[in-house]
C-alpha cells in the first residue's frame, strides 16, 4: 500500500470537503438565518465576521487541494502529460475538473468581495442587491463543488 498516496488522496478528498461544505452552509443554513435574525446592519457586520474566519479555512483547504492534486495527477498512469489534454477520456475530465477548481477561485474571490461590499454598503436597496448577488455566488461555488465531485468520480470510472 502507497502510504503517500493515501494521504493525499484523503487531504485532497478533505480539502475538497470543506471548500464545498463551507460555501454549502453559508448559502443554505448562516445567511438564511442571519437574514432572519438581524436587521440589515447587524446582519452585514455579522456575514463579514463570519466571511473572514471561514476564508483562512478556505484558503488552506485550496492549497492542500492544489499540493496534493497536484502530486495525485502525476502520479496517476494515466496522466499522459503536461500539454496532452485530450489523449484519454480520463485525461479530458481532469482537465474539465481543473477549470471548473479555477472558476471555483475566480468565484470564490468574488464572493468574499461581495461580503465586504453587503459590510460597507449603507443604503439597504444596495445591500440587498448585493445580497441577492452573494447567494447567486455561494450556490454557484456549491454547484461547481459538486461537479468537480462528479467529474472526479467520473474520472475515475473511465
Amino acid at each position: 500500500m502507497d502510504y503517500l498516496q493515501l494521504g493525499a488522496i484523503t487531504v485532497h478528498t478533505l480539502a475538497m470537503i470543506l471548500v464545498v461544505g463551507y460555501y454549502g452552509i453559508l448559502g443554505r443554513v448562516i445567511m438564511p438565518a442571519l437574514d432572519r435574525s438581524l436587521d440589515g446592519p447587524t446582519m452585514a457586520a455579522t456575514l463579514l465576521a463570519v466571511e473572514r474566519r471561514g476564508i483562512r479555512l478556505v484558503v488552506l483547504a485550496i492549497v492542500l487541494f492544489s499540493i496534493s492534486g497536484a502530486y495525485l495527477l502525476v502520479i496517476d498512469d494515466q496522466y499522459a502529460g503536461l500539454g496532452n489534454f485530450m489523449a484519454t477520456t480520463w485525461t479530458t475530465l481532469m482537465l474539465v475538473k481543473h477549470l471548473v477548481v479555477v472558476a471555483m477561485v475566480v468565484i470564490g474571490v468574488g464572493v468574499d468581495r461581495l461580503v465586504a461590499m453587503v459590510a460597507d454598503t449603507q443604503d439597504d436597496e444596495a445591500r440587498k442587491g448585493a445580497l441577492g448577488l452573494l447567494e447567486l455566488g455561494v450556490e454557484t461555488m456549491t454547484g461547481l463543488g459538486a461537479l468537480v465531485v462528479l467529474l472526479t468520480a467520473a474520472a475515475q470510472l473511465s
